[in-house]
């Protein structure tokens, strides 16, 4: 008889156990994307990383559906002469947004470094869109799929990293760890 008294209090064990595991788990689970917020802002420039990321006092934005080469990441032109392509991409985003700019952005999800995934306009053009345009920018195909008519075009015009030779930004990262 006293196992049958125990047999309620070991399962009321096992069951409260199973209730912490899962209320952990689900605790632990990331902020979906449809928490984002769909209102676009208008936030000020305070900072440029690099090409497809960007500072709003403390908020870090990363620009959506693109990646840039990374700062230290070096190309070739079409002479196979190297040149630090993601400064230059980051430069070519300088010259299209100055330190202070007004930009209306879009938050669409938040990625796993903290950053705010956003669509973001300055003065009417898509800013991702304009990076990839000039080829200092890759669509960002895992993610989206938005830019790659603008991806195609600087490709068959040779313009930005397509003047020469490069490695994917992703690749060039795994590299570099």
């Amino acid at each position: 008889m006293a196992e049958n008294k125990l047999a309620p209090k070991g399962y009321q064990l096992w069951l409260m156990g199973v209730c912490i595991v899962a209320a952990i788990v689900i605790l632990a689970l990331p902020v979906p994307a449809s928490s984002a917020d769909s209102e676009i802002k208008r936030l000020t420039i305070t900072a440029i990383s690099d090409a497809d990321s960007l500072r709003a006092g403390k908020l870090r934005l990363r620009l959506h559906g693109i990646d840039a080469p990374e700062l230290r990441q070096r190309c070739f032109d079409e002479a196979g002469q190297p040149y630090n392509c993601g400064q230059r991409a980051k430069d070519f985003l300088h010259s299209i947004l100055k330190i202070g700019a007004q930009i209306d952005c879009q938050h669409l999800d938040t990625d796993r470094y903290r950053r705010l995934i956003v669509r973001c306009f300055h003065q009417g053009q898509d800013i991702a869109g304009q990076v990839v345009r000039a080829g200092w920018a890759l669509a960002y195909r895992r993610y989206a799929k938005d830019y790659i008519p603008a991806e195609r075009q600087a490709a068959s015009s040779g313009q930005g990293i397509w003047q020469g030779k490069f490695t994917p930004p992703e690749k060039w990262r795994r590299q570099h760890r």
